[in-house]
C-alpha cells in the first residue's frame, strides 16, 4: 500500500514535457512582478527553487502567515490556477536566515510548506522528515533535495542527512531517465562566496559526495537546478552543467557585481527567472536555457544536445 501511494503520489505526468521555468528568492512583502510574463511563457511546470517567501519578514517568524500573504498575491493566485508547480525550499522559508537542521519547529515547517505545495493528505512526503521527493515526467526526472532539514546534524553527512542520501541512491541507482534535473536550494558548483550564506562548496565531503554519485550510477543527463545566491547564471564545473536562478524579487547588492560577474561570465543582476525548453524531435534530446526578466527578454541563452550522459553545448543565443 505504502509503494502504491508513493506511486500514485509522484508520477507526475507521461506526457512529454517540453518547458518548465524555475526561480528562488521571493520576498512576499516585496513587488512581483514576473508572474504575468512566465504565464505568458506557457510552462508545463513551475518549481521553486527555494526562499519562496521571507518569514523573517513576519511577526515571530510566523511561516504560515507569510505563505498566507504569497497566496493573496492575485498575480500568484491566477498563475497558481493554470500551472502546475512543485518545489523545495531553502533557508527564508523554512526558518529563517542560515536555519540548519537544529531548527526547533522544524516538522510544524514542515507542515505548512506542504499545504502551501498543495501535497496530497497521504502523500509520503508528509510521514518523512524532509521534504525532498522526486517526481517523473515522461523522459524527464526531477529530484528536489532538502538542504535545510539536516543541515550540520551529521558530520558524516552534513547536507542531506544519511536518510535522504540512501533516498537518493536509490533514485538515482534505478532510474531509466534520459534527462535528470536536480533542484538544490543552495548553489552545487559555485566556489565558495565571501559575505554569502554559503553553498555546497563550503562542505567539500558532501559535494565531492553528490558528484561521485552521479558519476556511480552513470546518470543520464543531469542539470542542477540552483538559487538563493540574488542573481542567475548558466555555468560549467568539474565537468557538470548548472542553472542557478535566483532574484525573483529582489537582487545582490551592487557591490557585489563586479566580483561575482568575474566569476560567472554568464550573470544577470536584474530580477529574473529560469526557463528550459526540452526539444525531443531528434534523435537526442536538446535543452534550451535562458534567463529571463520582467520583460520576457531572454539572457545568456545556450543551447545543449545530449551526448552519451553528458550535455554539449551547440550555440549560444543572443538576446530576444
Amino acid at each position: 500500500m505504502w509503494i502504491l501511494l508513493l506511486i500514485l503520489s509522484l508520477t507526475a505526468s507521461a506526457e512529454p514535457l517540453k518547458r518548465f521555468i524555475f526561480g528562488s528568492c521571493n520576498d512576499q512583502t516585496k513587488a512581483q512582478p514576473l508572474w504575468q510574463d512566465m504565464l505568458k511563457r506557457r510552462p508545463d511546470l513551475f518549481i521553486w527553487g527555494g526562499d519562496n517567501v521571507y518569514v523573517d519578514r513576519e511577526p515571530k517568524t510566523n511561516l504560515a502567515r507569510a505563505f498566507r500573504k504569497q497566496l493573496a498575491n492575485k498575480d500568484y493566485r491566477r498563475f497558481r490556477s493554470k500551472i502546475k508547480i512543485i518545489g523545495t525550499w531553502d533557508d527564508h522559508d523554512y526558518g529563517g536566515n542560515n536555519t540548519n537542521g537544529f531548527y526547533p519547529r522544524k516538522r510544524e515547517a514542515q507542515r505548512v510548506f506542504l499545504d502551501f505545495m498543495r501535497e496530497p493528505a497521504d502523500s509520503p512526503r508528509r510521514e518523512q522528515e524532509g521534504i525532498y521527493v522526486s517526481y517523473r515526467f515522461g523522459r524527464i526526472k526531477f529530484i528536489l533535495l532538502d538542504n535545510r532539514y539536516f543541515l550540520d546534524l551529521d558530520p558524516n553527512a552534513a547536507v542531506l542527512g544519511e536518510e535522504q542520501w540512501k533516498w537518493l541512491e536509490d533514485e538515482l541507482r534505478g532510474s531509466d531517465a534520459e534527462v535528470t534535473f536536480i533542484q538544490s536550494g543552495l548553489s552545487i558548483l559555485s566556489p565558495v562566496i565571501p559575505f554569502s550564506d554559503g553553498t555546497w562548496a563550503n562542505y567539500p565531503k558532501e559535494r565531492n559526495r553528490l558528484l561521485d554519485l552521479v558519476e556511480r550510477m552513470q546518470t543520464k543527463g543531469v542539470v542542477f537546478l540552483t538559487g538563493d545566491m540574488h542573481f542567475s547564471s548558466i555555468f560549467r564545473r568539474r565537468g557538470h552543467l548548472e542553472f542557478m536562478s535566483s532574484g525573483m524579487t529582489h537582487t545582490a547588492n551592487r557591490a557585489t557585481w563586479w566580483y561575482l560577474g568575474q566569476r560567472f561570465e554568464t550573470s544577470f543582476f536584474g530580477l529574473s527567472y529560469g526557463e528550459v525548453d526540452v526539444n525531443w524531435d531528434q534523435e537526442k534530446p536538446i535543452l534550451t536555457m535562458s534567463i529571463r526578466d520582467r520583460h520576457g527578454r531572454s539572457y545568456h541563452g545556450r543551447t545543449f544536445r545530449l551526448e552519451g550522459r553528458e550535455w554539449i553545448e551547440d550555440m549560444i543565443l543572443t538576446a530576444d
